[in-house]
């Protein structure tokens, strides 16, 4: 693995890229390092009603849209963001993975994947009975996610 530093002027904003092929174990684990030290806000801050709560990104199950509105769930609340899914995407850590049109999930928090015969599938999520479900697009990527995130030796 090659090491390249491109430097930028001061008012340009700073940015990592990191080009790894898609099984390497190297690239991943210099994923989760970069992540772990960039990862300076661990809160979010989440509203309900007139209330803001600052809640642990690690205790959000997943982000889902209904009626127009993200809602973010932990295991024994809903909440309510401004930010849109696909912002979601680019602010969560990896272990966050669209399942759905509609529904971003934290792959950390899986207890159970089930998966039917149309090709859908469902997840369990520890300490609560939450469920979500999984578009059949989406659900051979979220089985490869899991799979690298729990049984990959690093």
């Amino acid at each position: 693995m090659k090491l390249r530093v491109e430097y930028i002027p001061d008012d340009e904003p700073e940015e990592l890229v990191l080009h790894t092929h898609h099984n390497s174990d190297r690239g991943l684990q210099v994923l989760r390092s970069l992540e772990h030290m960039l990862d300076t806000q661990t809160e979010m801050i989440l509203t309900l009603g007139d209330t803001e709560y600052y809640v642990p990104r690690h205790s959000i199950l997943f982000f889902e849209t209904v009626d127009g509105k993200v809602t973010a769930h932990t295991a024994k609340h809903m909440y309510y963001t401004s930010h849109k899914l696909y912002e979601l995407e680019a602010l969560m850590p990896s272990s966050f993975v669209r399942v759905s049109k509609s529904c971003i999930l934290n792959a950390a928090a899986i207890s159970a994947l089930s998966h039917n015969l149309t090709g859908d599938g469902r997840v369990a999520f520890r300490g609560t009975d939450k469920i979500v479900y999984v578009s059949r697009s989406y659900y051979k990527i979220l089985k490869e996610k899991i799979y690298d995130m729990r049984f990959r030796s690093y």
